[in-house]
């Protein structure tokens, strides 16, 4: 395993203070708050303590209420809403400086078997024929502001190829989608729980830069403003992220300020393993 990789999963693997309160600890990315992924990524882990261990996390629904400070750990505290017969419902806050910041609902349920039938992967070029963002970001290093520079070229515990890749200090048009090859820069674990965390950590890097491809604009240009408002993902079938994914991504709506997309995950034999919902605030101001 990669120490960059290592080092992700560590933060995801909380500090139990009680049976239903835990601590995680915080890393800045260089975006001057506590990445979002980071934030359910870390509430899905907590809520994982919670539900039997027998019932697999099948969804999740995350409302930003207030920006996160990364220079603080988090507390998450889990609430039981419903213990059924097959299925598990849980509520948790993430909460700093005695505020919460966050809330995640997320729903468990037993292994069971039924109807199968799924969307059709979109035809996209292999990972192979699109360029890696890390090196793309490292070959432009020199024009970075100095004080986001070490973060934004620093190793990844992701692999991730785009089709589209945008400046995010002065934007250019592209479509609104996105496809992102992803796979983990080193081994993960053959652990569900574990593959789960860390997908929902990464859902939240393309969504809402997607919804900005049409309106010729860089999440960090002067006059930008960007923040996930809320954050859903619907996990269908198991997968491993030693192999590549395919997160293909389209904004079908801006309007007032927001911008919503959707995703699709696949694997490379056409499964599909999740579907991603985000709406967020892509407020630009010429003062």
């Amino acid at each position: 395993m990669s120490t960059v990789l290592n080092q992700l999963i560590e933060l995801l693997t909380l500090e139990t203070i009680d049976d239903h309160y835990f601590r995680g600890q915080s890393v800045d990315l260089g975006l001057r708050q506590v990445f979002g992924g980071q934030v359910i990524a870390q509430a899905l882990a907590a809520g994982m303590k919670v539900a039997p261990q027998d019932r697999i996390l099948h969804s999740c629904h995350a409302y930003f209420l207030r920006t996160g400070d990364a220079q603080h750990p988090i507390l998450y505290d889990v609430e039981v809403l419903r213990q059924g017969r097959n299925f598990t419902a849980l509520r948790i806050k993430a909460i700093q400086h005695n505020e919460p910041i966050c809330h995640v609902t997320a729903s468990f349920q037993t292994l069971e078997h039924g109807f199968d039938h799924q969307s059709p992967m979109p035809a996209v070029e292999p990972p192979e024929q699109l360029v890696n963002e890390l090196e793309a970001v490292r070959a432009v290093a020199q024009y970075l502001p100095p004080q986001i520079k070490d973060k934004l070229t620093a190793e990844r515990p992701f692999d991730v190829r785009s089709k589209y890749l945008n400046n995010p200090f002065q934007g250019r048009e592209f479509p609104a989608e996105q496809y992102a090859w992803v796979k983990a820069n080193g081994t993960v674990p053959d652990d569900l729980k574990i593959n789960q965390c860390l997908l929902a950590y990464f859902s939240d890097f393309h969504c809402l830069l997607t919804a900005l491809h049409p309106h010729k604009k860089g999440f960090l240009e002067k006059g930008m403003k960007v923040a996930t408002i809320d954050h859903a993902i619907w996990f269908h079938r198991p997968f491993d992220l030693n192999n590549w994914l395919l997160h293909a991504v389209e904004s079908n709506n801006a309007y007032a300020a927001r911008g919503l997309a959707r995703g699709q995950i696949f694997d490379q034999q056409g499964r599909l393993i999740a579907t991603t919902q985000q709406e967020g605030l892509i407020r630009f101001s010429e003062e």
